[in-house]
């Protein structure tokens, strides 16, 4: 019910009611004639503030206006046109401002007390915005309280059968292809509510238009994951740009265990604009059984890429067979081309010319002692997910793309489809994943990705994995998001260290840098400080010194006993890099 339902038949477009109530004073202009009344309540104190809700209509008799039972019809007639005028003054503006903090939605002033409603009284309501009605002698405040709650109820019940009827239309529509945005539509319409269906990286899937812009949105997701991984009650309360949003989520069901369904890193979110703090009971279910729809909707979507799915699973096992090469190997790269073509979809119209390339990429999330990172599937909805931004692939780049899980089980692998002058960068991937998927990782936890350089045909696509897999395995372990690509192992010489096996690298760091901690720890020195320094001031004994307050020649002691107990010449190249990499690896 809405506060323009209570007003009578000159200032409301129905029909008169004889329990229908006068109109004062709006000072919010016709807007306010929408405000919804949700309840009544009925009081004559001074300082009602604890027994108004939010959404009250509040019903006043004016008692509490009267300077005393004996001078209060004289002040209530404007006898005293002094002190008694000025308290009736100041106490009108605190229970008009009472009122307001409270979230009272209007004041019924009742006329019985002193034959009208007091001009102070209306200047209050005029100064604080708060919309007040007459009620004449004539009417009853329990009539003005069944009416109301006569209204809720039919409206509770109107509801109902208005969300059964919304969501046999949103069936009907979804399957003529309308999807997320049509139930946005149909659901959101009547509550006069601005919603946005947001992945976990910030990607508007649907919603009020024109769209958040790509900060608020990447915020907005980055706030959920966080809260929802700290295991916070939603709807979570946040603001963004200076707009209240509460986010409600869509679970995606992939996760198992801890990671399901409080925090996966999968879930989608609704993002509506307003603070839902002061929601009712009927307000919130309605939200989340939109967001329930929702998940339905975006299973019926996953249903969709099932195909892709099992062609990628497909081709992932082709490539990495060693059948493929050799005798033989034409049959396999046959089968490889029938995959590549269901993967493809209708993507044919991709790319410069009609010309397209294959680029694999591989994704891992790393756990140190983190407890309860996503499993397998959801690893690979992560992945699908990162590349549905439109900053990775661009718009609809779900039928150019196939994500399978890999590995074991941490690892996921996306074939992608792109434009000879339009490649996936792994700059594009790490601005999407790492604009909010680090608020929802936990400690421990560490989310890689490799991008391969473009490859002209499926044959290609075994080396393109690899290099995929390499780029991946180079990203420094100190980054939470991180994501290379081909350029990242020709950079340096020292990119190539994590693609040595770990035991290797544990070996080869402890057999040369032994003598050196040993020494350390029996003789409390700082040999392996040393080399470092040195090393990282490209051999200059003098802004070595400096950095380590040493004289040139206490510098020069430590880096003689440190040649002698390794047997190494820190003048030559190769010994330099062999420290180096001990040290890196170490």
């Amino acid at each position: 019910m809405r506060l323009r339902d209570l007003l009578s038949s000159e200032e409301a477009q129905e029909p008169a009611d004889p329990c229908l109530l006068r109109l004062l004073r709006l000072p919010g202009g016709e807007r306010d004639l929408d405000r919804p009344v949700l309840g009544t309540v009925t009081i004559d104190l001074p300082d009602p503030g604890r027994f108004v809700s939010p959404g009250d209509l509040v019903l006043s008799g004016l008692a509490w206006h009267r300077q005393d039972a004996g001078a209060g019809a004289d002040a209530g007639a404007g006898a005293d046109a002094g002190t008694g005028q000025d308290a009736g003054a100041g106490r009108s503006d605190a229970f008009v401002r009472v009122l307001v903090e409270a979230g009272a939605v209007a004041l019924g002033a009742g006329e019985a007390q002193f034959g009208h409603v007091p001009d102070d009284l209306v200047e209050a309501c005029a100064r604080y915005g708060l919309p007040l009605l007459a009620v004449g002698v004539e009417v009853p405040f329990t009539s003005v309280t069944e009416y109301v709650a006569r209204g809720r109820t039919e409206e509770r019940i109107g509801g109902l059968a208005a969300l059964v009827d919304r969501h046999r239309r949103f069936s009907t529509q979804r399957q003529a292809g309308a999807g997320a945005e049509a139930l946005l539509e149909l659901l959101l319409a009547e509550l006069d509510l601005h919603a946005h269906i947001l992945s976990p990286t910030g990607r508007q899937i649907a919603g009020a238009q024109p769209p958040l812009p790509e900060k608020t949105a990447s915020a907005l997701a980055g706030r959920f994951l966080a809260a929802e991984r700290a295991g916070e009650r939603a709807p979570h309360r946040t603001v963004a740009r200076g707009t209240a949003f509460s986010l409600f989520p869509v679970r995606s069901g992939t996760g198992d265990g801890d990671s399901a369904p409080g925090a996966a890193l999968t879930d989608w979110l609704i993002a509506v604009e307003a603070d839902s703090a002061d929601w009712n009971d009927e307000r919130l279910d309605l939200l989340d059984r939109l967001a329930r729809l929702v998940s339905v909707e975006r299973g019926g979507r996953d249903t969709d890429r099932t195909m892709r799915r099992r062609a990628a699973e497909r081709l992932l096992a082709l490539v990495g067979s060693a059948a493929a090469v050799g005798e033989g190997g034409q049959a396999l790269f046959e089968e490889e081309e029938a995959a590549a073509r269901l993967t493809a979809g209708d993507a044919g119209a991709a790319g410069a010319e009609g010309r397209l390339c294959w680029q694999a990429v591989s994704a891992r999330l790393d756990s140190k002692g983190a407890h309860g990172f996503p499993v397998a599937a959801s690893v690979r909805d992560l992945l699908e997910e990162v590349l549905l931004h439109p900053r990775c692939l661009g718009p609809d780049a779900g039928p150019r793309m196939a994500v399978t899980a890999a590995g074991d089980g941490a690892e996921a692998v996306a074939f992608v489809l792109v434009g000879a002058d339009a490649r996936l960068t792994p700059e594009a991937v790490v601005r999407v994943a790492g604009g909010s998927l680090p608020r929802g990782l936990r400690g421990g936890e560490r989310l890689a990705f490799g991008v391969s350089d473009p490859v002209g045909g499926v044959a290609e696509l075994r080396h393109a994995l690899a290099q995929a897999r390499n780029a991946r395995q180079v990203a420094a372990p100190s980054e939470q998001v991180a994501a290379r690509g081909p350029d990242d192992l020709a950079a340096h010489v020292m990119a190539l260290l994590p693609l040595i096996p770990a035991e290797v690298r544990r070996e080869f760091s402890r057999r040369l840098l032994a003598p050196l901690t040993d020494y350390d720890r029996r003789y409390r020195s700082d040999l392996v400080p040393t080399l470092r320094s040195f090393l990282e001031h490209d051999g200059s004994w003098a802004r070595c010194g400096e950095a380590l307050h040493l004289h040139v020649n206490s510098l020069r002691y430590r880096i003689s006993r440190i040649e002698a107990l390794t047997g190494r010449n820190l003048s030559r190249l190769e010994d330099k890099m062999d420290f180096a990499a001990a040290l890196q690896m170490g």
